[in-house]
């Protein structure tokens, strides 16, 4: 009965004080028939509930509850260099599984709270995290449940929605914790996912060039590089081979990517021309200076009067790529301010075009909580074919997988 999607996948569940904790054991049977192994993480409050043996019968491994064992030395642990539970389970999953997940934990985990065993290390994983709420119906209501939720949503956290009938509590209503064909159909779409991209050879680029006027002096813009690094988080997630091409002052990656830096435009152009003739994608999104000054200055300008600077137009880097690789499915970005909807998606293939790009990705700086400096972004993708998809204001890093998503249905 083996399911080649589950076959050898870790998944790590975390089982809270719901009533609907038992039915759990179910759930483990079945993912552990389908090839998966499974990891059991037990909250204190569950355990008086339901009894830890019978999910290590299910599941075949040792329940972890605690941070700390009361028969540890912890100073000598540490010391032999023996692994923390908590990474040790947040770096073994493919997928984090919360079942059933109380308010208690959604609210501890919206809010960075890491005070036990499985918020610790749903803190440190990078695997997907899918959530299964399970409560009495007014709790779900509660506007505090809920605002968690969307929090969580918006940071790419999944959530199998609670299903309406009668509740443990007496009532009748939404809250009862969903059937589990859906969880295992939202557990084998994301761990198909998490592979959609292996074999794939990407490069992208972010964060600003620097021209140089003088020593000491630079032209350069507010590019952050948020974008284009949670672009190459995701594909490396995805089982992609990543190389990330960052600029000096871009944020740095989360988990150990392969990355160059750049400095001027000509230097970001030569070290594309360098990885691009056999990869298969190149996500464009560095924000890349327009104008080099002809007058650089070899020692630093004195201050106090008055300064003339002559600029040249730089390379336009987007519209030569595909005369070096035709084969490579490439992806730019257009950043317009201020501007209508249609301008800017007009201005997004306008560009694609003389690119012979396959799609741009545009958005509109000059609006709150969009583009530079910030965490979230909102974006039209832009195809060849005039297809035009958008994503409403939401964190970058699900602007990142959506952006994966539409490349991944194209090719």
């Amino acid at each position: 009965m083996n399911d080649p999607i589950f076959k050898n996948k870790t998944i790590v569940i975390g089982v809270t004080g719901g009533i609907a904790c038992y039915k759990v054991l179910d759930l483990i049977k079945e993912l552990r028939k389908l090839g998966s192994k499974v990891h059991v993480i037990m909250t204190e409050a569950s355990t008086h509930l339901v009894d830890g043996k019978d999910f290590k019968k299910a599941s075949g491994n040792e329940v972890q509850i605690s941070l700390f064992h009361p028969k540890i030395n912890y100073i000598a642990y540490i010391k032999k260099n023996k692994p923390i539970k908590h990474i040790s389970l947040a770096d073994i999953a493919d997928l984090f599984l919360i079942c059933p997940a109380t308010a208690n934990v959604i609210g501890k985990i919206a809010n960075g709270i890491a005070d036990d065993l499985l918020t610790t290390s749903i803190t440190a994983t990078i695997a997907p995290v899918v959530i299964c709420p399970a409560m009495n119906v007014k709790m779900w209501k509660n506007p505090i449940v809920q605002d968690n939720v969307k929090k969580l949503k918006k940071l790419n956290y999944h959530f199998v929605e609670p299903e309406y009938g009668e509740l443990a509590c007496g009532y009748k209503g939404i809250g009862r914790l969903a059937n589990f064909r859906k969880i295992l159909e939202r557990i084998k779409l994301l761990l198909k996912q998490r592979n959609d991209l292996k074999g794939k050879k990407i490069v992208v680029t972010a964060g600003a060039t620097i021209e140089a006027i003088d020593p000491v002096r630079i032209m350069t813009n507010r590019s952050s590089g948020k974008t284009g690094t949670k672009i190459a988080e995701q594909a490396f997630l995805r089982g992609a081979d990543v190389i990330l091409l960052i600029g000096y002052n871009s944020v740095e990656p989360s988990y150990n990517l392969k990355k160059e830096r750049f400095t001027t435009v000509d230097d970001l152009f030569n070290k594309i021309k360098k990885n691009i003739k056999n990869i298969d994608i190149l996500i464009h999104s560095a924000a890349v200076s327009d104008f080099t000054a002809n007058n650089k200055h070899s020692t630093k300008i004195r201050s106090g009067k008055e300064l003339h600077l002559e600029l040249t137009p730089t390379t336009k880097i987007f519209e030569k790529l595909k005369n070096i690789n035709q084969k490579i499915f490439l992806v730019g970005f257009k950043a317009e301010h201020n501007v209508s909807k249609n301008f800017l998606v007009q201005s997004a293939y306008d560009i694609l075009k003389k690119a012979d790009a396959d799609l741009v990705v545009a958005n509109d700086v000059g609006k709150d909580g969009r583009g530079f400096d910030v965490d979230t972004n909102e974006v039209f993708i832009v195809s060849k074919e005039n297809d035009i998809k958008h994503i409403r204001l939401v964190d970058k890093r699900v602007v990142a997988d959506k952006i994966l998503d539409t490349i991944i249905k194209k090719l």
